[in-house]
């Protein structure tokens, strides 16, 4: 006949969390806190300062257009510029600024557009914004 061992050691029912877990929930509570105070901070600053993008857009792209330029010249009211052996025109046509050559519009709700040369430095002013294009 067999004689069966018993162990002396009872099964463990703890209940709860061991230190170690317990920081653990706490670094990954603060890592979470962290990341977003982050982006709330982040999200108050866009709001805060709205910016026009699509006027940065159109300042890039006509400055990427007057550094191809072979000649240039500017008016109050427009830039008149050779690319690639083509003239192009650059004014104001009612409430939008357009490259004439064809007709692209570069940017749209504009009121006043002012071109000036101080020096090499080509600038334009678009509803009291200052922009420097070349």
């Amino acid at each position: 006949m067999k004689k069966r061992v018993k162990s002396a050691s009872k099964p463990s029912t703890r209940n709860g969390f061991t230190m170690i877990e317990a920081l653990l929930a706490l670094l990954v509570v603060s890592v979470c806190l962290q990341v977003g105070t982050a982006y709330l901070r982040v999200a108050q600053k866009l709001v805060a300062e709205p910016v026009d993008t699509q006027r940065e857009f159109m300042i890039l792209q006509l400055r990427h257009f007057v550094a191809q330029a072979t000649t240039l010249e500017v008016e109050s009211e427009r830039i008149e510029l050779v690319v690639r052996h083509e003239r192009f025109t650059i004014e104001q046509d009612g409430s939008r600024l357009v490259k004439r050559g064809g007709y692209e519009i570069l940017d749209e709700q504009v009121e006043t557009v002012r071109f000036w040369e101080e020096g090499e430095a080509v600038f334009v002013e678009i509803d009291g914004r200052r922009f420097q294009i070349a």
